[in-house]
């Protein structure tokens, strides 16, 4: 099996983030100039792109590539880390936490990003 570098958990981690449904957004955020948690303007250094997202918007399929700040990254995965890890078996356990490839991803982004 090959090593995978450190950038491509990011952006699968990345996935991984529960992003608001694009209704509860403004048109600023859902365009990619404010970020979709906080609502802070975005620049170009401060951005990160959450990757594509498939979702319906008034019956009708839409994608999307939201986008957020570099420091609400952390806090979305805790997030997400923290709804995940109820359920996940090595994810409770100390012993075994390195097992789970999701966990593992979203412990990355928090540390990456901080």
């Amino acid at each position: 099996m090959g090593e995978t570098t450190t950038s491509t958990h990011v952006l699968g981690g990345l996935a991984l983030l529960d992003v608001p449904a694009p209704d509860r957004l403004t048109d600023q955020q859902r365009a990619g100039a404010r970020c979709v948690f906080s609502g802070i303007p975005l620049t170009t250094t401060g951005a990160v792109d959450l990757g594509r997202r498939d979702t319906v918007r008034a019956g009708q399929p839409v994608t999307w590539y939201p986008r957020a700040h570099r420091g609400e990254i952390p806090r979305a995965a805790l997030a997400a880390l923290y709804a995940h890890a109820p359920g996940c078996e090595p994810c409770r356990d100390e012993a075994t936490i390195d097992d789970c490839p999701t966990g593992a991803a979203l412990r990355r982004l928090m540390r990456d990003y901080r």
